[in-house]
């Protein structure tokens, strides 16, 4: 009966011991890393240099500051003017005839004012600049007014020509030349193309946490 004893002491001090160990790692495993960003955050960066779909072209690089620290636990764990970088993902320009300029941008390094670089998953959220679809693309604006101004200026002063020259037919054949011009330039123009000049806001959302 004593070794069954013991044999059983034992079991019962392995127990005892592995419990509290065991519920201890389980515990310290539910506890979040420290000063972790959390995805969806939205930050706020400022454009370095000019970005325009007439120029730029898939690849490019995009590059902004952080414009408000970010703070975990009221400690900033990103301060006001962070490097963030990225790059051009899709450029597309205005049509000719329809078709509005579309610029999309993912941002891949966060470099700390300490110097500590960070991988960075975000995507953009917003410009102040220019108007945002939800798949985060900027949309250009419609060149619809523009045209139809183009067109209005063309018809008018040849019709007013036509008409001093040669009366009503002058006035009506003015109209149609007018009119062709207006629709011949329309047809050559460009849309309004994406400008994003330096200093230009945008917010951007981390696709995944961050861990500075």
């Amino acid at each position: 009966m004593s070794a069954i004893s013991a044999i059983a002491g034992s079991i019962v001090l392995a127990l005892l011991v592995q419990g509290p160990a065991n519920l201890q790692l389980t515990e310290l495993a539910k506890i979040p890393p420290a000063n972790v960003i959390p995805k969806g955050t939205v930050i706020l960066i400022q454009l370095t240099a000019k970005l325009s779909t007439k120029t730029l072209k898939e690849g490019d690089g995009v590059y902004g500051i952080t414009a408000h620290p970010i703070s975990v636990n009221n400690e900033i764990v990103v301060p006001v003017g962070s490097w963030v970088s990225g790059k051009i993902t899709q450029v597309q320009r205005p049509g000719k005839v329809k078709g509005k300029a579309g610029l999309a941008l993912s941002f891949q390094t966060l470099i700390l004012t300490s110097g500590s670089t960070i991988p960075l998953y975000a995507s953009l959220k917003g410009s102040s600049e220019a108007t945002t679809s939800g798949e985060g693309k900027l949309e250009g604006e419609s060149s619809v007014g523009d045209d139809a101004v183009t067109v209005a200026k063309t018809v008018a002063v040849p019709a007013v020509i036509g008409g001093v020259v040669s009366g009503q037919h002058g006035a009506r054949v003015g109209v149609g030349a007018g009119a062709a011009v207006g629709l011949a330039t329309v047809l050559m123009t460009r849309g309004k193309d994406i400008v994003l000049d330096r200093g230009t806001t945008l917010e951007i959302v981390l696709d995944r946490p961050l861990e500075p």
